[in-house]
């Protein structure tokens, strides 16, 4: 005599997280680029374009400025 053991199905769910850019960990340099339609920029991360951002080029320079700032700042220090 066979007897089957029905156990219910476990669905897995995994945590929905978006990464920061301004995260260490993320791989890649990101980037701030003018797009093909006018007022419009592209972020890149590693040379693949993730978001659109409303802009002008003239910001370009200003906007790749803040992120590597924003980016590169050290971390802060936690007291002893």
């Amino acid at each position: 005599m066979y007897v089957r053991i029905i156990r219910p199905k476990k669905s897995v769910r995994l945590p929905q997280v978006r990464p920061s850019i301004l995260d260490p960990r993320l791989n890649g340099d990101p980037c701030i680029a003018a797009c093909t339609h006018p007022d419009l920029l592209v972020v890149y991360v590693s040379n693949h374009p993730v978001t659109l951002l409303p802009g002008t080029p003239l910001e370009l320079s200003s906007l790749n400025q803040i992120l590597y700032t924003l980016r590169s700042r050290s971390r802060r220090q936690t007291k002893k």
